[in-house]
């Protein structure tokens, strides 16, 4: 159940925003946005978003999900965000596309 809420949160954020979904990967997105403004307004949204998502109570009794004051309180995650030019290339399997090249090497890293 709190994958499907991160992940309603997250695809509703990142409509909100203009991105395309590129791919996920258990619980992590690649999403590519037109403007480097669109990923950082998105990444905002998705962290205010996610303490505000109807999680179950057992999640917000944990220490580290826990509704508090200040700016860290509550559920949120590590979102990397990275700006430049990358190959793009159409997945004839899926008919969607894929991103690659040193951009996306790079904005993964900055994720993790």
């Amino acid at each position: 159940i709190c994958l499907k809420i991160h992940n309603t949160v997250m695809r509703e954020c990142i409509t909100a925003h203009n991105g395309y979904e590129v791919k996920t990967i258990g619980d992590a997105f690649m999403v590519a946005f037109e403007e480097a403004s669109q990923a950082v307004a998105f990444a905002l949204m998705a962290q205010e978003e996610l303490v505000k998502a109807p999680w179950p109570p057992e999640l917000l009794e944990l220490d580290q999900c826990a509704l508090k004051e200040g700016p860290w309180a509550g559920l949120r995650v590590r979102i990397g965000v990275h700006c430049g030019k990358a190959d793009v290339e159409l997945n004839s399997l899926t008919g969607r596309y894929d991103y690659f090249g040193n951009t996306v090497n790079k904005a993964a890293r900055m994720e993790g």
